[in-house]
């Protein structure tokens, strides 16, 4: 019996891992299809966030921003565990195809409604509620479809090309949702978001998957299925100390990036240009862990790649407080990049090889908390431990919880013993 078969979980025995099933060959241009619908449709998104926040900006100020994105913020972490129970009930291409058509739908709506009532705050309160409630089904299907899509030896390199996918559409999509307010307004980047969710719609729509229906499926409540999702997060300790990382890491990274870059910029006299390239070289850092994970395409014994990487993190950001050099700062925003790179580019593979196909969803929602959910718990404790104690011990606090997620990875005999498929 092999370690991952005889972790002590109720659910690892209901059913075989999404890896363990035969997917559907797929032709290229299926795959190719879909790998650059999604991060068009993830430009869309930027397109979308920024019409709003302009939007609200003028119509109730800086309040008014705050106040529509936290509408949008605030469904989609409460909900997101009942999208991946849903996930799991009627199969990721299914759900992530509806929640296409829907958003579509819903932009295009939006367009009609903006062009009668341009600064209306309702509006875009109502479109931020229904956008995050739909964002929280699309999540957990986008991110457990991949398994039933491509072979369990390809998922590496296919979750670094949807990473690398992800960092491009941050790049490019603001600067067009800024040319798109500028030529026609809201109406006309809602117009184009609504094109975008459509080209994700039609390659969603051509995938071939196996059933969706899972044959160890059984009739549950929606509740019932959450807290069977919850139980085996916590029972299991390669899903348990691998969310654990990803949770503290992602914590301790925004609160980085959005409050103390800000602060140590302010402090050392860099100024806002100094501020943008240490954002931009983390970025820099993140695409280049993705593109060398797409190259190479394995990674022999993964946890410790993981626990590795979380390590010089940790020590990385203890470095920042004593770093007075511009340049010495830039190096250790790409080395933090990096680490965030090469953590998701490898947790997320994991997840999807070790876990029970029925329960993936929930899982990959749990993912997505823990990445996307403590975004703004991160930045007001790291605001509070800035102007508190200063930006040492803020600092410090991002590695001293790192550090936690990597000793628990390390020390994990089930974490280290991981095994994924090389490329062929």
């Amino acid at each position: 019996m092999t370690d991952t078969d005889s972790r002590d979980t109720t659910a690892s025995s209901a059913a075989p891992t999404a890896a363990d099933a035969t997917v559907v060959p797929q032709p290229l241009w299926r795959l190719s299809l879909w790998l650059t619908a999604e991060p068009v449709s993830l430009i869309g998104d930027q397109i979308f966030f920024l019409a709003i926040a302009w939007t609200a900006v003028q119509a109730a100020g800086p309040k008014g921003v705050g106040l529509v994105l936290a509408a949008g913020a605030l469904p989609r972490a409460l909900l997101m565990l009942f999208g991946g129970a849903i996930v799991d009930k009627l199969g990721p291409r299914r759900v992530a195809l509806t929640s296409d058509i829907l958003r579509a739908l819903l932009m295009i709506a939006a367009a009609a409604i903006a062009a009668a009532a341009p600064h209306s705050i309702a509006l875009l309160l109502a479109l931020a509620v229904s956008f995050g409630i739909i964002d929280a089904l699309f999540y957990p299907a986008t991110g457990s479809l991949a398994p039933r899509v491509v072979p369990q030896q390809q998922l590496v390199r296919v979750q670094n090309i949807r990473a690398l996918g992800t960092r491009m559409a941050v790049l490019f999509g603001a600067p067009l949702g800024g040319l798109l307010l500028a030529m026609g307004g809201p109406s006309l980047s809602f117009v184009a978001n609504a094109a975008t969710f459509v080209l994700s719609a039609a390659a969603l729509a051509v995938l071939r998957v196996r059933s969706e229906t899972s044959p160890h499926q059984v009739p549950e409540s929606i509740l019932r299925q959450v807290t069977d999702g919850l139980h085996y997060a916590v029972a299991d300790p390669v899903a348990r100390n691998l969310l654990l990382l990803v949770a503290l890491l992602e914590f301790a990274v925004n609160g980085v990036i959005n409050t103390a870059f800000p602060a140590l910029a302010v402090d050392r006299g860099w100024g806002a240009q100094g501020l943008g390239w240490l954002v931009a070289v983390f970025g820099a850092g993140a695409a280049a862990a993705a593109l060398v994970l797409i190259i190479v395409s394995r990674a022999p014994r993964p946890g410790l790649i993981v626990a590795g990487a979380a390590l010089t993190g940790s020590a990385v950001m203890a470095l920042f407080a004593d770093a007075h050099s511009l340049y010495l700062t830039l190096s250790l925003s790409f080395a933090v990049g990096v680490v965030g790179g090469v953590v998701a580019g490898i947790v997320v593979p994991i997840i999807q090889t070790t876990t029970p196909e029925n329960l993936l969803g929930r899982l990959m929602s749990l993912f997505g908390l823990a990445t996307v959910g403590v975004a703004p718990l991160s930045i007001a404790a790291a605001a509070l431990i800035t102007e508190q104690a200063g930006l040492r011990t803020a600092f410090l606090f991002a590695a001293t919880l790192t550090l936690i997620g990597a000793i628990a990875c390390t020390a994990s005999t089930y974490v280290r013993r991981i095994q994924l498929r090389p490329s062929s």
